[in-house]
């Protein structure tokens, strides 16, 4: 029994280690293919840029095959939809086209500048939001949302359940 206990805190231990690394990688894959480019749109200053680094980020997503997809799994929205959220992402984007070749010192230029700032502060959250936890959902389903949370907490219960198997032995040297 002593051997069993030894055993599962080494496997929960190495799952538990795995989960880090995994989310590691996962968290530079994801910033490398797709968040950087959103990213790199809200620090620029010009609409130029800013269109110029929202049509990189709408590139990544249409080129991430997730068209079709949730961040869901069973309890499926509008709001949690990939197509729907990329749908809204492109109204910015053409919004940004619209507006590059506007007279910076317009009012209607302020007007619009406005409103996409608005828009990247606000909303735009959350549908950052919807398509980081679908990315995860289709690449690493174990380290997404509320998966994530159950594979970690049922190492920690291998784990613990190999810590008291293991003291419970009367001998603890052999």
């Amino acid at each position: 029994m002593k051997k069993l206990g030894i055993i599962l805190i080494v496997i929960g231990s190495l799952l538990i280690v795995l989960s880090i690394i995994g989310g590691i990688v996962g968290s530079y894959q994801y910033e490398n293919e797709v968040k950087s480019y959103w990213e790199l749109a809200d620090k620029s200053s010009t609409v130029i840029k800013k269109a110029e680094n929202i049509d990189k980020f709408v590139q990544a997503l249409e080129n991430s095959n997730l068209k079709g997809k949730y961040n869901a799994i069973f309890l499926t929205t509008p709001n949690n939809s990939f197509d729907l959220n990329l749908e809204a992402l492109k109204t910015l984007q053409q919004r940004l086209h619209e507006i590059k070749d506007m007279d910076v010192t317009s009012f209607e230029y302020q007007t619009a500048m406005q409103q996409i700032t608005g828009q990247e502060q606000g909303e735009a959250n959350e549908m950052i939001s919807v398509f980081k936890g679908i990315w995860w959902k289709e690449n690493h389903f174990l380290l997404w949302n509320w998966i994530a949370w159950v594979q970690v907490l049922a190492c920690i219960g291998v784990v613990i359940t190999g810590i008291v198997i293991w003291g419970n032995q009367e001998d603890w040297w052999y």
